[in-house]
């Protein structure tokens, strides 16, 4: 199986339980459930993945690569900054809140499943780059 494919559907399942807490919080309570919600999937969206390329046995693709730990730091950190750098400097994102509650759940769903893939994506190719092992 292709590796890049590899990582992506395993982002969906990671994405599964990402998600779920924050999405939670936000639908449940008001006021500061924004931030309850953005501090849970920081949170998780750090931690999940971390612990998954942390374990031995944790390989991606066919030829079974690796993706180090302390890469995935790395690019999770690159990731978000690159991320709310675009959004607070570059692109009007004020369409999103003209949308349905539905529709725009569905973006930010979409945006954080971006995230962590990218995250993933770019800690793979630190790892290739900087010789990541292959089993």
């Amino acid at each position: 199986m292709n590796t890049l494919l590899d990582i992506c559907k395993r982002s969906i399942y990671m994405n599964l339980f990402i998600v779920v807490i924050p999405l939670i919080a936000y639908m449940i309570h008001n006021g500061s459930s924004a931030t309850v919600a953005l501090v849970w999937y920081l949170l998780l969206s750090l931690c999940i993945p971390w612990t998954y390329v942390s374990y031995q046995s944790s390989t991606f693709g066919s030829d079974g690569y690796h993706i180090n730990r302390w890469i995935f730091i790395v690019s999770w950190i690159l990731t978000q900054v690159l991320t709310y750098k675009l959004i607070f400097l570059g692109i009007n994102l004020s369409f999103i809140w003209e949308l349905p509650n539905f529709a725009r759940d569905i973006v930010f769903l979409i945006g954080m499943y971006g995230q962590v893939t990218l995250s993933l994506l770019l800690a793979f190719g630190g790892t290739r780059l900087l010789g990541g092992a292959c089993e």
